[in-house]
């Protein structure tokens, strides 16, 4: 058993990512600048948020009026639109630019931020299997949070509704680190680890051990969160399942064992899966860790 200190964000993304026809798209919105955002973090949603409405235009949506389509900056409105009424999914950005733009409203002066994205998405042609992923504070899934404390201690939950294969990552600032399989797990124990239909599973428990096949206390990763410094910062999980085994991508061996991969690489890889294939979902987590 190892524990792991990561410094180390919100919105909740299930993407269902096999289809067919590949095409470009392009995205536009414009937004205010509002104070409860950092400029990195507007400049992110705002990035999804074009994208998402690139997707629809491209491809549709299941909502029954175009009104319906209003985007804001509620979280929860996103997280709608994106897993439950998009008919595609992004596949690769390939240009974005952000343009400032200042206004006076009510003899005040505003800031407004433009995003133009452009990059290949298709259309969805295979159901979603909604399988269930969440961090936590606790290891129990009452404890679903996405905003941590200083050292808190991290666990994520997952049920699907097929057997599968899973794969946890998290992307913090210009790495991408494996949490799951454990560092300690080599050879085939290091590929997807299979997963068994309706059972619930905690990550990064040593206690919950036993519920994995061929893993023991001993090999489970504690997590620990911290900011190292700053206020605030803001990281994103990737929950990875299919109903079938998929490669890994080619990682690299940090100190004290844990694999990592380029945010470029491992985007290139989760695009590779997804064309290749049927049924290959990400689930996306964003988390802040605040003193």
């Amino acid at each position: 058993m190892k524990k792991i200190l990561f410094a180390t964000f919100f919105i909740s993304l299930t993407i269902n990512i096999f289809a067919q026809k590949v095409k470009k798209l392009k995205g536009k919105v414009t937004e205010q600048l509002e104070d409860t955002h950092t400029v990195g973090e507007f400049k992110e949603t705002l990035l999804r948020k074009a994208q998402i409405m690139a997707l629809a235009d491209a491809f549709g949506t299941n909502l029954s009026s175009a009104s319906d389509l209003t985007l804001n900056n509620a979280a929860m409105e996103l997280q709608s639109l994106n897993t439950s009424t998009v008919k595609g999914e992004w596949i690769k950005t390939e240009y974005v630019e952000y343009t400032w733009h200042l206004a006076v409203e009510n003899e005040k002066q505003v800031i407004y931020l433009e995003c133009n994205v452009e990059g290949k998405g298709r259309a969805i042609d295979t159901p979603e299997l909604n399988f269930k992923a969440s961090t936590l504070n606790c290891s129990t899934p009452k404890c679903e949070t996405t905003m941590f404390k200083e050292m808190s201690h991290f666990y994520t939950y997952f049920q699907s509704p097929k057997n599968g294969f899973i794969s946890i990552y998290m992307r913090e600032n210009d790495k991408v680190y494996r949490l799951f399989p454990y560092s300690t797990m080599h050879s085939d124990a290091s590929k997807p680890y299979a997963v068994n239909a309706d059972q619930e599973y905690i990550f990064f428990d040593p206690k919950k051990a036993e519920n994995f096949e061929g893993i023991s206390s001993r090999q489970v990763d504690e997590l620990v969160l911290s900011t190292m410094g700053p206020k605030r910062i803001f990281n994103r999980l990737y929950v990875i399942y299919c109903p079938t085994e998929y490669d890994k991508p080619i990682l690299k061996t940090e100190e004290g064992g844990i694999k990592t991969i380029s945010p470029e690489d491992f985007q290139e890889w989760l695009a590779l899966q997804k064309t290749n294939k049927k049924g290959f979902q990400e689930k996306v987590i964003y988390f802040s860790i605040e003193k």
